[in-house]
């Protein structure tokens, strides 16, 4: 499926496109609804503590581990007991638990979507495609 690139959330006085794709995250009895930047450079998926909140998930009950990347060092709590779809697809994801990543309250990286689909980035035409691996 093609899908068009859309604005980032929360930047103020500019339009930065990006590929992001509609989501729902599922912890037990509870759902929400979100947005997630899809990143090639992002080796798993991570999501921000609002989201874990409404998933009523105790993430500041989880052990915390150091962490980098590009925007410099983070604390993150690895949670395993979610499921996302996308796209309807549904899979279980792994994801860190991380405070203070906005704009981005969600973000799947290569352990996650990029393991069930192929994913093609067409900056130049402003969009991506999934196509997601059919399993017997």
């Amino acid at each position: 499926m093609v899908i068009p690139y859309s604005p980032l959330p929360d930047i103020k006085n500019k339009i930065v496109l990006a590929p992001i794709v509609p989501v729902t995250l599922y912890s037990k009895d509870y759902s929400f609804s979100t947005f997630a930047l899809v990143d090639s450079g992002a080796s798993g998926a991570v999501i921000s503590i609002v989201i874990a909140e409404a998933l009523h998930i105790q993430w500041n009950k989880l052990p915390a581990l150091s962490g980098f990347s590009v925007g410099g060092t983070f604390r993150s709590r690895p949670f395993e007991k979610l499921s996302v779809e996308i796209l309807e697809n549904t899979f279980p994801l792994r994801v860190r638990i991380i405070e203070g990543i906005a704009p981005y309250k969600c973000i799947l990286g290569q352990a996650d979507l990029f393991q069930r689909a192929k994913i093609t980035f067409e900056a130049y035409k402003k969009q991506f495609s999934i196509e997601f691996r059919q399993y017997n």
